[in-house]
């Protein structure tokens, strides 16, 4: 679950994001004792323990989990710093606040282990890092990059074509 000081930096930044996460949020509650009882009433049983971010079935982005939409907008942030350094601007951490994916619901929940934790940690102090050395924003910037390359080499690889395009080639 999100925070309210999640949300409220959330909304700094995004206004429209965090009511489309809230949307979903309160979409998803309202459904799911209907899903549960058309599952029960089919006969089938669902192993949540079995997802995984490369299953089709979660392939919508409207079924996507506020850490899946959390890093969506990660995405679109590292996009507009790349596009601020390339025109010599420095980067402004108040402009572009940590997001802390890693508190809330994944895909799958089957991520939730130390090792996940660990490179949540070791990406957030590459994210900070980078607004540290103004002189050096390329450098630390593809250093940052390289934390989100790293986890989802371990941890759903899909996104993984994206990523690789916002790197600074120097």
């Amino acid at each position: 679950m999100i925070s309210s000081y999640g949300l409220f930096c959330l909304m700094k930044n995004n206004k429209l994001f965090v009511l489309a996460l809230v949307v979903l949020f309160i979409v998803q509650l309202a459904c799911r004792e209907q899903i549960k009882q058309t599952d029960v009433n089919a006969g089938t049983v669902q192993n949540d323990s079995a997802a995984s971010c490369s299953q089709e079935t979660i392939m919508d982005p409207n079924q996507a989990k506020p850490m899946a939409l959390m890093m969506r907008q990660m995405v679109i942030n590292a996009d507009s710093m790349k596009q601020r350094i390339l025109r010599n601007e420095t980067l402004d951490s108040l402009q572009f606040r940590f997001i802390k994916f890693y508190l809330v619901e994944p895909t799958d929940p089957n991520v939730l282990e130390p090792n996940f934790f660990e490179k949540s940690r070791l990406h957030q102090a590459a994210y900070l890092e980078m607004f540290k050395h103004p002189k050096e924003q390329v450098k630390y910037y593809n250093l940052m990059i390289a934390s989100c390359v790293s986890c989802h080499q371990d941890y759903c690889s899909g996104p993984l074509k994206r990523i690789n395009k916002l790197p600074i080639k120097l």
